[in-house]
């Protein structure tokens, strides 16, 4: 990832600039970035995320690459996975983007992923509408909880079965499910 300018410009600004359509960029924090190439392995995971989160809710807009706009921020995000309600996706359809986080995101791990920076971008997100973060790991097939701040993290393996609470309700999706026939033997 790499980033351009020197000093930050707001939501507004970015939507006018004439990036190069041939690359995928977001606003964070003010700074126009880059976004790296995802691998393979990144959009299968996504597609597979998305799948079982739309059979999870089934009224509700799911979608990978999931852009949302925090304008107090200055950022223009997109979720590898974002979940909402279909009335805020349809509420926000004419500006382009959700207007504040998902209520679930999901972030694929990749090696241009610093700590620091899912720390930074999992704040952002609970600040402006997010109750559940998931980091789902390919490198050791894990998925890694993050609830509203004051709730406990957990990691989650292969085995294991993933709670989501989202829109009054209640589902479970087994993490063997993410990650079998992608990073996972199929059937495991």
């Amino acid at each position: 990832m790499g980033t351009i300018g020197t000093k930050p410009i707001t939501v507004e600004d970015f939507k006018k600039l004439d990036l190069p359509e041939d690359r995928e960029w977001e606003l964070q924090n003010g700074e126009v970035v880059e976004m790296s190439l995802p691998k393979l392995v990144h959009r299968r995971l996504q597609h597979r995320i998305q799948k079982l989160c739309k059979q999870a809710f089934p009224d509700a807009a799911v979608l990978t690459e999931y852009p949302f706009e925090v304008q107090s921020s200055n950022d223009l995000r997109s979720a590898d996975v974002g979940v909402t309600t279909k009335q805020r996706a349809f509420a926000s359809t004419e500006k382009g983007a959700l207007i504040g986080a998902p209520e679930l995101v999901v972030e694929v791990l990749s090696p241009s992923n610093s700590v620091y920076n899912m720390k930074r971008y999992r704040r952002l997100c609970f600040e402006n509408g997010t109750q559940v973060f998931l980091l789902v790991d390919p490198d050791d097939n894990t998925v890694e909880v993050h609830l509203h701040p004051d709730k406990q993290d957990r990691v989650l393996r292969p085995g294991e079965v993933l709670t989501l609470s989202l829109f009054g309700e209640q589902e479970t999706i087994p993490v063997a499910a993410i990650f079998s026939g992608i990073t996972l033997p199929a059937g495991h």
